[in-house]
């Protein structure tokens, strides 16, 4: 065995995303890649829906969605919601205390009723059941070695909790894994199931990435204020900043977040906030007088399901048009989207670098299926990493700082208070070279030029685009963040069942990647746009601009909107539709539009 996805399913407050956890951090301590993907409610208690799917693997996984091998249910709604999402030969867990005489829908796979309640309540409590359930996982794959570190990670989960809480769970953990080997009788294919061992890894969420990040690019003061699904990234650096002498303040809205930030970048220190959709709109205005006003400062905009309050903990990837355009006049950004946790990490200290270097907002587009997604990432090493701080100003007394110098590169010098004869008083208004607000025609059109010369400057650092598979494919795909993992195992799977396919990932999605995917695209016979919004917004703002001047390249799209993460198996059907018409030389154009 070298690959093996488990799913646990329940509702809120069964503890679904506790054992989960446990789960995935006991699998990476004892050397096999994890990835994780966690689906919950925005309710904290209630008839809510919980999800979590850990794949373990002897190689780096790129993704958790998809069909599972072991499906766990804690209620009785799971178990026929996920019985068609198990793999063949596959096995279902459900509680028989629940559902005495579950109708067997399915033969292909193995289905084991386990009375959890019960095991429960006589080992420990009825709360515990979730630990029954990952004891009885535990037996199953008996080979891996699981049961030590486990009951070492329940102890680093609940060390602030009782120790009675500590030993109901493990006591909840030994008899399930006891059940399993005294009464279960194994009928699965996973009695011998091994799993090599890889060695050392990290495992963290991209919004821990985030946050860590943030730290090593040299971050000294956070403002935030907790917003599904963004609020990881508060809370890590709340614990951490100030081992580094940093400060965090939670703030009373996202308005007040973005201008303590900016108060703090113009005092000299590195900066940052982090929110999704609705706070992100409100931070409009200040992300604005940022670029007037040259002003350091990196938002990571962890993405959720529509406008206003919309679903807060599920996914999509809609706030593109507001990250490129959502400030008023022309205003001068950079917009970044790592693809797995890993970029996440990277991705933001190259936020923090163009912050520094181009005196610009960076934003960090995230997303709810990749902030909260724990993987395993290789170690890190920090000494190498390249870090800028902001160009300063060499200064003697009698100098004219001008805060403003219209430069070839658009970068000026920058001062903070404190500085000496570099002092200076910044306003949203336009400005002259040194700092006198003037409505003149003439200056406004030369400081818009200088501030967007910044970013001509900037694009030759920009992360190259990510290329996945076959350089003389005839189909792409051309997408962005958290996708990347169903459509690299989709065009994996492609290619051994003889279509070639490739893709093109841009980490900088503003300034527009126009040469990157222009070259793309010239040997391309038809290109499929894949992004989780319902407006394509990557495709209408990006793509099309740049495949007009082919005329032979269709450009299609394949939308979701759901909620939910693409999985590679709904990517690869969508390849084989493609290729499909390719291969009858169909009209592509009767059949642009797919959407969930």
């Amino acid at each position: 065995m070298k690959d093996l996805r488990i799913k646990i399913s329940g509702t809120s407050g069964q503890g679904i995303i506790s054992s989960g956890d446990i789960l995935s951090y006991a699998t990476t301590r004892k050397g096999y890649y994890v990835t994780t993907y966690r689906a919950f409610p925005s309710e904290i208690r209630g008839d809510g829906k919980c999800y979590y799917t850990l794949r373990l693997s002897e190689h780096k996984a790129l993704t958790a969605t998809g069909d599972v091998d072991i499906q766990v249910c804690l209620d009785e709604d799971t178990i026929f919601e996920c019985m068609n999402n198990i793999k063949q030969d596959g096995i279902l867990i459900y509680d028989s205390d629940l559902v005495p005489d579950l109708k067997q829908t399915r033969n292909d796979i193995c289905i084991y009723g386990i009375p959890l309640l019960s095991i429960a309540k006589k080992a420990a409590s009825e709360r515990s059941r979730n630990m029954t359930a990952l004891g009885i996982v535990v037996s199953l794959l008996k080979n891996l070695h699981l049961e030590e570190q486990i009951l070492k990670d329940i102890e680093v989960r609940y060390k602030l909790k009782s120790q009675e809480i500590i030993d109901a769970n493990k006591n909840a953990l030994n008899a399930g894994v006891k059940y399993a080997n005294e009464q279960l009788i194994r009928k699965d294919r996973y009695l011998d199931a091994k799993m090599t061992s890889t060695g050392a890894k990290l495992i963290m969420s991209g919004n821990e990435a985030i946050g860590l990040a943030a730290i090593a690019a040299g971050c000294r003061f956070f403002s935030g204020y907790p917003i599904t699904p963004a609020t990881e990234i508060m809370e890590y650096l709340a614990k951490e900043l100030p081992k580094f002498g940093g400060k965090m303040i939670q703030c009373e809205d996202e308005i007040a977040a973005i201008n303590y930030a900016l108060g703090a970048s113009f005092a000299g220190v590195k900066s940052m906030s982090a929110t999704s959709g609705p706070g992100f709109s409100l931070m409009q205005e200040a992300l604005g007088l940022a670029s007037m006003a040259e002003l350091p400062v990196v938002i990571a905009d962890v993405q959720r399901c529509g406008p206003s309050t919309g679903v807060p903990t599920k996914t999509e990837q809609s706030d593109l048009f507001a990250a490129m355009y959502g400030t008023h006049g022309d205003c001068p950004k950079i917009v970044l989207a790592p693809m797995d946790v890993a970029d996440c990490f990277y991705q933001t200290i190259n936020a923090f670098n163009f912050a520094e270097q181009y005196q610009v907002p960076v934003i960090i587009l995230s997303d709810a299926s990749l902030g909260p997604r724990r993987e395993c990432v290789d170690l890190i090493d920090f000494d190498n990493l390249k870090i800028v701080n902001r160009q300063k100003p060499a200064l003697k007394e009698g100098d004219v700082y001008n805060r403003y110098e219209d430069t070839t590169t658009g970068i000026s010098p920058i001062t903070c208070p404190g500085d000496l004869y570099g002092e200076h008083v910044i306003t949203g208004l336009e400005h002259t070279e040194e700092n006198a607000p003037t409505p003149e025609p003439d200056v406004h059109r030369k400081m818009t030029e200088k501030r967007f010369r910044k970013l001509e400057t900037a694009a030759g650092q920009f992360s190259k685009a990510k290329t996945y598979g076959s350089e003389d494919a005839s189909i792409g795909i051309i997408s962005w963040g958290s996708t990347s993992g169903p459509v690299f195992e989709a065009i994996d799977k492609a290619q051994e069942k003889g279509i070639k396919v490739q893709a093109l990932y841009p980490r900088t999605l503003y300034p527009v990647p126009t040469d990157w995917i222009k070259d793309f695209v010239k040997n391309k016979e038809v290109v499929i746009v894949i992004e989780a919004n319902y407006n394509a917004q990557f495709k209408s703002t990006i793509v099309e601009r740049c495949t007009h001047i082919n005329r032979g390249t269709e450009v299609l799209e394949f939308l979701k909107y759901d909620g939910t993460p693409f999985t590679p198996e709904e990517i690869y059907d969508e390849i084989e539709r493609v290729a499909k018409l390719q291969q009858d030389k169909c009209a592509l154009s009767t059949n642009k539009h797919t959407h969930f």
